[in-house]
């Protein structure tokens, strides 16, 4: 794998409610120039970035029910539409929590299934937010999440008091048993982070420091980079993990 492959794991984010115009454009120039997946962005910039980017390869993400997801599935269904119409390609939402730890299996699938149906066969990401999950309540979120068709769960809003770990992405990648991929999000800030994240089975990244991982591995020896070789099966982890 080289550096604009790599580039293409990621979701390059800016997500802090304080983020200026003069910020976003910064950050839609970067990923152009890196060539990242997506540039994701809170609803209010959805347009912004779509005209930002456009002629690019990097695709918009927005993110709905951000960053608690406890509004009704008829909330999140509206909010998933109007950032489609804005230009949205990417969905990420953020489950919702209480129906999870209530056990309300209907209204939680309802929830994500009114979602993937409004993003018209976009993709869908799905966030679990782990620091508020039992390891039981993580592998449920996950099989459900599945069950309704997303096409990641994700492991974490960067705004909760806990991120990305690799206990939570393996846990997230055998839940799924192949259904759906894992993104890993929250603290990431180095290449070795990305590295043993890679290797419990993530298949995308979300970050703000999109820049500082490329040029890291873009700095690698070639031996050391044997780990993103990609595997026949691109749900699979690394067979190095």
């Amino acid at each position: 794998m080289d550096a604009s492959r790599f580039a293409r794991l990621f979701d390059h984010s800016i997500l802090r409610p304080d983020a200026s115009p003069e910020e976003v454009g910064r950050f839609a120039a970067a990923a152009i120039r890196l060539g990242t997946a997506t540039l994701t962005v809170q609803p209010h910039y959805v347009q912004f970035a779509a005209e930002r980017l456009r002629g690019s390869r990097v695709r918009v993400g927005a993110v709905i029910a951000f960053p608690h997801g406890n509004e009704t599935p008829g909330m999140k269904v509206f909010q998933a539409r109007e950032v489609i119409d804005h230009g949205a390609d990417e969905i990420d939402m953020v489950m919702n929590i209480p129906a999870l730890k209530g056990g309300e299996m209907a209204w939680f699938l309802r929830d994500v299934e009114g979602v993937v149906l409004a993003a018209r066969g976009k993709t869908v990401k799905v966030i679990l937010e782990n620091c508020y999950l039992s390891q039981d309540e993580k592998r449920r979120a996950c099989e459900w999440i599945a069950q309704a068709g997303a096409q990641f769960v994700k492991t974490s809003t960067g705004f909760g008091p806990g991120g990305a770990t690799v206990e939570d992405v393996r846990l997230m990648y055998d839940a799924v048993k192949g259904r759906c991929q894992v993104k890993a999000s929250g603290g990431i800030r180095d290449i070795h982070q990305v590295v043993e994240l890679y290797k419990a089975g993530a298949r995308r990244f979300g970050s703000s420091r999109s820049e500082e991982l490329v040029r890291a591995f873009d700095e690698l020896a070639p031996g050391e980079r044997a780990v993103w070789a990609e595997p026949q099966d691109k749900t699979q982890p690394s067979s190095t993990s």
